[in-house]
């Protein structure tokens, strides 16, 4: 097969350009790749988690990354944005104050997130300890 000198000049050419676009792309966004909420010492209904009882929230991200936790019915503590470790994971107290169904997000600065679900029942504080009512 023949091929003029400019056509194979062409295609070098486009390569290069291809190459040189693909090298010099801005990198994807970071994300949130997890973020989950541990029980804790939990007890009562068949429910883990209580009102006004305390558990854990942690994100998985990449380490300097910022991340927040956002729950509507809930708090954080810390609260707003917390910078990911060279762990890679980052945590805050999760306090829900209605019982119903919640919905936890790690949001990552950039806007992407990941979201857990917990139902929350009635909790009595205890101390270290929850008692979750029906």
């Amino acid at each position: 097969m023949y091929r003029s000198k400019k056509s194979v000049a062409a295609l070098t050419s486009f390569g290069a350009i291809s190459a040189a676009l693909v090298l010099t792309a801005p990198a994807a966004p970071a994300a949130v790749s997890a973020v989950g909420v541990a029980p804790g010492l939990s007890f009562g209904s068949s429910t883990s988690f209580g009102t006004n009882c305390t558990y854990i929230a942690t994100a998985t991200a990449a380490p300097g990354d910022v991340v927040g936790f956002f729950d509507a019915t809930g708090t954080f503590d810390p609260g707003g944005w917390l910078t990911v470790p060279s762990s890679g994971t980052v945590t805050a107290k999760w306090t829900p104050r209605l019982p119903g169904n919640h919905t936890v997000f790690a949001v990552h600065n950039s806007g992407a997130f990941v979201s857990t679900a917990a139902t929350v029942g009635n909790g009595v504080n205890l101390g270290p300890v929850c008692l979750v009512l029906p």
